[in-house]
C-alpha cells in the first residue's frame, strides 16, 4: 500500500480543514475538503471513496493539491460560460439602430425576431430570437406594449364603448 509523505504537517492541515469546514458557506468546498480531512485523520481512500461516490484518484488528487498548494487549489473555480457571438463594436451597432427609427433598416418594430434578421444580414451571423431578445435587455431596453385606443384613463366613454363594439367585429 502506498503511503504518502507529506510536505506539511499532516495535523495542522487537519486543523486548518476543520476550521474551514466551520466557517465557508460554499457547499462544493466543504464537501471536498470534509472528504480531504477525513484522509489527513487516517481514513482509507479506498473507504471514503465508495461511501462518498467519488473516485479515489480524485481523492488522492484534492490531497496532494492541499499538500502542495494549500487549501484554495481544491476550491471550484468560476466558470466563464459561452462566449458572445457578437463583438463589443456589433453590439454598440445594435443598440445606436434599435435606438433609430426601425423603418431607418427596413421594420416596423425592433423586438427579438426583427433584430435576430438584422444581426444575420448585417453581420452575417445566426442569432436566435430568444438571444436577441436577451440582448436587447442586456443593452437597456425593455418590451413595451401599446396601449389600445381609448384608454382607461379617457373619459370619453362614448368612444369607448364604440371601440369595444367594432373590435369585436
Amino acid at each position: 500500500m502506498f503511503v504518502r509523505k507529506f510536505k506539511q504537517d499532516r495535523q495542522e492541515l487537519l486543523a486548518e480543514g476543520k476550521n474551514i469546514v466551520r466557517s465557508s458557506a460554499d457547499s462544493k468546498y466543504i464537501y471536498r475538503v470534509t472528504l480531504v480531512n477525513m484522509l489527513l485523520a487516517g481514513a482509507k481512500s479506498d473507504e471514503i471513496a465508495e461511501l462518498s461516490g467519488c473516485g479515489e484518484s480524485t481523492l488522492l488528487s484534492w490531497l496532494r493539491k492541499v499538500d502542495e498548494n494549500g487549501w484554495d487549489a481544491i476550491r471550484a473555480k468560476k466558470q466563464k460560460g459561452r462566449p458572445s457571438l457578437l463583438t463589443p463594436d456589433q453590439a454598440l451597432e445594435i443598440k445606436r439602430a434599435v435606438e433609430g427609427d426601425p423603418s431607418d433598416e427596413g421594420y416596423n418594430v425592433w423586438d427579438g425576431p426583427t433584430v435576430s434578421d438584422f444581426i444575420e444580414k448585417k453581420f452575417q451571423l445566426k442569432v436566435s430570437v430568444r438571444r436577441c431578445q436577451e440582448l436587447l435587455h442586456k443593452l437597456g431596453f425593455s418590451l413595451v406594449r401599446p396601449q389600445p385606443y381609448p384608454s382607461k384613463e379617457n373619459p370619453d366613454n362614448e368612444a369607448r364603448e364604440d371601440f369595444k363594439k367594432n373590435s369585436n367585429s
